[in-house]
């Protein structure tokens, strides 16, 4: 008796360990695009674009993403040496035009590669380790 609140004890230690850790994929599954996310906010008429060809530029962006929508403002996002890192971020005019293109997802290709949207997701307390 006494060994089985001890294996529920480490058995929910484990499980506390494995979802606080940050996860590098998208936080939120894409099937299902209004579940909310594990951390941070969701920014509403912006979307999170993955999958982007290291070629491609902002207008090009726009330019596509201009057929599901009124695009606001696109940004993808470089790093230090100005090279793309392959994501960023399409924000609409309007949150109806941000949740067409999530339902549309799965049939977005561009440039013949498969584009990873999601929600965009403001991450709280970047780099500052929480405390418990």
């Amino acid at each position: 008796m006494e060994s089985e609140p001890m294996a529920q004890t480490s058995n929910q230690t484990q499980t506390d360990s494995l979802s606080s850790s940050p996860n590098p994929a998208s936080p939120v599954p894409l099937n299902n695009p209004t579940s909310a996310p594990r951390y941070g906010t969701v920014i509403p008429n912006r979307i999170f674009v993955g999958g982007i060809d290291f070629k491609t530029n902002e207008n090009d962006l726009r330019k596509f993403f201009s057929q599901y929508g009124s695009v606001k403002e696109v940004k993808i996002v470089n790093d230090r040496a100005g090279v793309s890192k392959g994501y960023g971020f399409v924000t609409f005019e309007t949150q109806e035009d941000a949740q067409k293109i999530l339902q549309e997802a799965e049939k977005l290709n561009y440039k013949d590669k498969k584009l990873n949207i999601g929600p965009a997701i403001r991450k709280q307390q970047v780099g500052i380790p929480r405390m418990y």
